[in-house]
Formats: structure tokens, C-alpha cells, sequence
């Protein structure tokens, strides 16, 4: 998300450019209320400049820290989600940002999406229970929270994400077994790297969506087992009649010395 600095309420704006110290002596209850609504703005770079500029202003201002922490149990949720986004840009983040980061983990924007992974991160990586959090919400209902989850404890590098990913490559959803792959690459050198490379093998053979069988071949290329049913799955599709097909599976050859 991109900034937008002459969208941005003014007030907010004349606040950012005095000193620290000073904007906070001039942020009372009613100004702070009014600031944090920029927070809820419709336009994504509105709103992110809001959150950056706000970011800066929270530690010394003990009103705008607080009505911004309010402003995670708002009804709105674009507020809910600046808030957390703001506060996760200005102190360690804490356990009270996950419900904002969870439910924007499943909305259509991509670009909030991997600004709620992120935090969700960050999050996890201070408090265990959100960690538990993520791996519990790779059942939900939601095909996007299950990918966007999947790939946050991939980037944590979480050591149950290879196993997880075994049972999403299974999944109903192109797009969650494009993270199981993304995940299970992972797996090389785990006790499960051989159950995975079969599990990946099975979607280069039959998956419906070409687009997933390209990631399994790459992905058995990372995953470093060479055995004869991985090679023999690697060389069919070598011979696709799809060139980016072949390709991906010539290049995992080439990966296990086995071109």
C-alpha cells in the first residue's frame, strides 16, 4: 500500500510535521477520537498514510494510544484493521492485534492480506498462543484464511508447517495447495520429506490445474528426494505437451542430478 499524502486529513497531516513532544501536548480525547477515524478510510493508500502517521504520534500521546487501542473493538471493520495495523507499526505487537490481522487474513485484497501475514508474524513470533492460533485456523472454512495461514508458518518457519502441508495438498482449493507446495518445500531434510515428495508427486500426475502441477514439479526439485517414483513422475512431465510444464520438471531434474 502506497502512500498519499494529499489525501490525508489535514489535521493529522499539520500534527506529523511538529515536534513530537508538541503535537502530543496539543492531542486531547476529542482530537485523538478524530484523528483515529482516518484510520476507517475507503482508500487503502488513505488509509495506510493515516496508520504511518499515526504510528509516529501514539508513544507520546497517551489519548491517541488510547483511542486507537479502543479502536480495535470498533464495529467498522477498516477500523478495527488501521488500528491494529497502526499499533502493530508502532509498539511490539500483542495478542489484542490478532482478531483484526485474522479476519483481514480472509478479505480479497491482496495487498491487506500480506499486511495482516505479516503482523500476524510478528505477532506470533512474541506469543506461542497466536503461533497455536495459526495452525488451528488452517481448518477454517475460509480457502483464503487457510492459505494465508499456511503461508505464515511457512515464514515462521514453523517446525509442524511441512506436516500441515501434507494434508492441504489434498485441498478443495487451487490456491491452498499452491501454498501447501510453497510449504512443503520446506520439508527437505524433516522425517516427512519422503511422505511429502509422494503426497507432491500425486499432484504432478493428476492435479486438475496446470498451474499446481508446474509448482509440485519445482517443488520436488527442492525437496531433494530421488527416488525412482519421484524420478519417474519428474521425467513424464518432462515430456508434457505444456513447454512450462516440461521446464519446471527438466529444471527439478537437473536439482536432483538426475536430468
Amino acid at each position: 500500500m502506497s502512500t498519499s499524502p494529499e489525501k490525508a486529513t489535514s489535521p493529522l497531516e499539520h500534527l506529523a510535521r511538529l515536534p513530537r513532544q508538541e503535537a502530543a501536548a496539543l492531542i486531547d480525547a476529542a482530537t485523538a477520537d478524530s484523528l483515529v477515524r482516518a484510520l476507517a478510510a475507503e482508500h487503502r493508500t488513505e488509509q495506510r498514510h493515516a496508520a504511518e502517521l499515526i504510528a509516529g504520534l501514539v508513544e507520546d500521546s497517551v489519548p491517541l494510544l488510547r483511542a486507537v487501542r479502543a479502536a480495535l473493538a470498533a464495529p467498522d471493520t477498516r477500523l478495527r484493521w488501521g488500528a491494529a495495523y497502526t499499533l502493530g507499526r508502532a509498539l511490539p505487537p500483542g495478542p489484542e492485534l490478532w482478531p483484526a490481522a485474522l479476519e483481514t487474513l480472509a478479505l480479497d485484497d491482496g495487498d491487506q492480506r500480506w499486511a495482516a501475514a505479516e503482523l500476524a508474524c510478528k505477532i506470533a513470533r512474541r506469543h506461542p498462543e497466536v503461533r497455536a492460533a495459526l495452525r488451528a485456523e488452517i481448518a477454517s472454512p475460509s480457502a483464503t484464511r487457510r492459505k494465508m495461514c499456511l503461508y505464515c508458518l511457512r515464514d515462521l518457519a514453523d517446525p509442524e508447517a511441512p506436516a500441515l502441508a501434507i494434508r492441504l495438498l489434498a485441498d478443495p482449493d487451487a490456491g491452498v495447495r499452491l501454498a501447501a507446495l510453497a510449504t512443503a518445500a520446506r520439508a527437505r531434510g524433516s522425517p516427512v520429506v519422503s511422505e511429502t515428495a509422494a503426497a507432491v508427486g500425486t499432484l504432478l500426475d493428476a492435479d486438475a490445474d496446470l498451474g499446481v502441477r508446474r509448482a509440485a514439479a519445482a517443488t520436488l526439485g527442492k525437496l531433494g528426494d530421488d527416488g525412482s517414483a519421484v524420478l519417474a513422475a519428474l521425467r513424464s512431465a518432462a515430456a508434457s505437451q505444456d513447454p512450462s510444464l516440461a521446464r519446471a520438471a527438466r529444471g527439478a531434474l537437473d536439482a536432483l542430478g538426475a536430468s
